[in-house]
């Protein structure tokens, strides 16, 4: 798939969903290379990053989106990186934060399943996860999914 046409079409349901409060800024890397990922899938980690940003800025903030090529030791991947100006996570939450049924929100509001979901999602896809944050400077996960050669 090419990353770039998921995000442009996700974009105005994006924006509905963060609301007015939260500027949504999407920056599309030039001659991104394809993926071998399942465009639903990759649809459901957007979403996720998406409700997991607004709910972390609820003063309003800042949600860019953004894709490029990347190199991780030798090998080729497609970065896909979500990142806001919301409250951010300490050391103790970002080690749990790919646990399934771990949430910080208060009950009935979260299932803890969203970053799980990214997770299982992006090493399916012959990738990985990174995530920076720290509480009052925001958080931005990079998802990376592996690129395809161009002769298919």
């Amino acid at each position: 798939i090419d990353l770039n046409e998921v995000v442009v079409e996700m974009a105005g349901m994006l924006q509905r969903l963060i609301g007015t409060q939260v500027e949504l800024v999407i920056d599309l890397g030039p001659d991104l290379q394809l993926t071998l990922a399942d465009p639903t899938q990759v649809q459901q980690i957007v979403l996720n990053l998406a409700v997991n940003a607004r709910d972390a800025m609820p003063e309003g903030g800042r949600l860019d989106i953004r894709t490029e090529n990347v190199e991780r030791d030798g090998s080729r991947f497609v970065a896909l990186t979500v990142s806001d100006t919301g409250v951010g996570m300490d050391g103790a939450t970002r080690e749990r934060v790919f646990d399934p049924f771990f949430t910080t929100k208060p009950v009935g509001e979260g299932t803890g399943l969203g970053l799980a979901t990214v997770h299982g999602i992006a090493k399916q896809s012959g990738g990985d996860v990174e995530v920076e944050s720290e509480p009052g400077r925001g958080t931005r996960f990079r998802i990376l999914l592996a690129a395809v050669d161009d002769e298919g």
